[in-house]
């Protein structure tokens, strides 16, 4: 039992306690004071034009934003869009992208917009709940200028 609590033994565990815990309260006050999440843009973002390609066929178009962090996903949406259509959109989303500095770019295919073929790329940049940006399909060559204002969330209903 003596041997446990040698001098030599005491300091060893007392600095290595005293180190983690410094080490941990420095990242600590790293992390509070420089690390920030980026701002939540996440949700539907209804198309403002003056000219739609004419694959869309004079719909209206939605953009809906899906977000983990700085990246993200989402799809190019008739809008309005049946139920099954919007589920399946939220679960295997058509583009992909980031969020960078108020900068969103996102691209991918455009299944959803069953008259247009090719790619989509979008670009814009969010500020506050609106979206200001352009729009490319790759069967299309012209750039469309949009503006968007995202969609307040629907209300849930709680059941009981």
């Amino acid at each position: 039992m003596k041997g446990h609590f040698s001098p030599k033994s005491l300091i060893f565990y007392g600095c290595a306690i005293g180190s983690v815990t410094l080490l941990f309260s420095l990242a600590s006050a790293y992390g509070e004071a420089n690390l920030k999440a980026p701002d939540k843009i996440d949700g539907r973002y209804p198309l403002s034009t003056s000219s739609l390609p004419d694959c869309v066929q004079a719909q209206s178009l939605v953009i809906d934003v899906q977000q983990s962090g700085v990246y993200l996903t989402g799809s190019l949406l008739p809008n309005p869009a049946s139920e099954k259509i919007l589920q399946m959109a939220h679960d295997r989303p058509s583009l992909t992208g980031d969020w960078d500095n108020q900068q969103l770019t996102l691209g991918g295919s455009v299944p959803y917009l069953p008259n247009c073929q090719g790619t989509v790329s979008i670009q814009g940049m969010i500020n506050k709940d609106t979206l200001t940006g352009t729009f490319r399909l790759s069967s299309d060559a012209s750039e469309v200028p949009f503006f968007a204002k995202r969609e307040a969330p629907p209300a849930k209903t709680q059941a009981h």
